[in-house]
């Protein structure tokens, strides 16, 4: 495949290939920790060279002295390119950087190179690099992306990432012709269909959305937001049995996702499985302790199998976490009442009086005591 075809990922996993086997493999972390952006400023050395300089030929033979030094430190490059590992291992980063980026220069090309860079970005700063802040920056994006697809109509990340600044401003017709054309010419490119999936849910088009994350999912069945999103598209359509086994995978992949393991106790809670959603809210409070909503989704399921002890527990946590929670205060007031414990259910009714619900305990008491 040529390289201009190939996708960031694609160069940064072939670009580190090429480095190991230059490098070797235990040398590649140094070269991606060098890999920052440039801050030289090459017309700083014009100056110096031109600087006080009071004819032609002191200039001339000044220029000569540079070329006869650039020629002795290409001659140290090439030595040290032609190192044997064991010697590369020794030396500092800034050399091994030096070989690092020939290596991957005659490998991807420059504009391969410039792919494999920005992954390079992305991981010394351990997040994405987000270059689109505002409208103005999508339409640069987008006029410098149809440059390149003028230049060659077959750069999949291209289509990619001009699809994504279309998106950006809104423009998702668009933005969906440019991901269909990547996956034209792309079939097999998982994160194409995931990303388009994104726009058809912007589009509120549940259908496609579906549609592209079951294709992501066939592809990269490890992809744990396919499953997660397209989870969620099921239970807006009532599809509750595949939400479930969507939100199932995606917790087996990821245990610590806990909207996961929320929504799925939700959709259990909904069908009457009680022991299973109270299973599922543990673990979402446990991996988010400070979610009240939570304990008092928790809490209210207790009330229903009658662990009224446990219920008030819950309750109690989602109060301290919110202390103008008046729903927790209220269902508190309702297990107290039902417990006989009428001092405690009234103070709680007191509380939520306080915080300005007189009318949601007052049509309670109607509802209780009337006919």
């Amino acid at each position: 495949m040529k390289t201009l075809e190939m996708t960031d990922k694609e160069l940064y996993e072939l670009g580190q290939k090429a480095l190991a086997d230059k490098l070797g493999a235990d040398q590649v972390e140094r070269f991606i920790r060098q890999c920052k952006p440039g801050e030289g400023d090459y017309s700083v050395d014009r100056h110096k060279l031109l600087e006080n300089q009071g004819d032609i030929d002191t200039i001339v033979e000044r220029i000569q002295e540079r070329r006869k030094a650039r020629k002795v430190q290409e001659r140290k490059r090439a030595e040290r390119f032609n190192a044997p590992q064991g010697d590369i291992r020794k030396m500092t980063d800034i050399e091994i950087f030096e070989i690092g980026l020939k290596v991957l220069v005659d490998k991807l090309g420059v504009a391969g190179y410039w792919g494999f860079f920005q992954q390079c970005q992305e991981i010394n700063r351990g997040y994405p690099i987000e270059h689109i802040q505002n409208k103005e920056d999508a339409e640069k994006e987008i006029a410098l992306y149809t440059a390149g697809i003028t230049l060659n109509p077959k750069m999949v990340e291209s289509y990619i990432k001009r699809a994504n600044a279309y998106s950006y401003i809104g423009e998702y017709d668009q933005a969906i012709v440019d991901f269909s054309e990547a996956i034209k010419l792309k079939p097999d490119y998982a994160e194409a269909y995931s990303t388009r999936a994104k726009v058809y849910l912007k589009k509120v088009d549940f259908d496609n959305a579906i549609a592209d994350y079951t294709k992501a999912i066939e592809l990269n069945p490890n992809d744990v937001n396919a499953y997660y999103t397209r989870g969620k598209l099921f239970v807006e359509q009532g599809e509750y049995d595949k939400a479930i086994a969507d939100f199932s995978m995606a917790i087996k992949l990821d245990p610590t996702h806990a909207d996961a393991s929320g929504y799925r106790a939700t959709l259990y809670n909904e069908r009457g499985g009680y022991n299973k959603a109270i299973e599922g809210y543990s673990k979402e409070i446990e991996l988010r302790p400070y979610d009240a909503e939570t304990y008092y989704e928790r809490g209210k399921i207790y009330v229903k199998i009658g662990e009224y002890d446990s219920a008030i527990a819950d309750f109690t946590n989602a109060t301290k976490l919110i202390p103008t929670f008046t729903d927790a205060y209220f269902e508190r007031a309702i297990v107290y009442m039902r417990m006989d414990k009428l001092e405690e259910a009234m103070q709680d009714f007191d509380k939520v009086s306080g915080l300005n619900q007189v009318s949601y305990v007052d049509s309670y008491f109607q509802t209780l005591f009337c006919c």
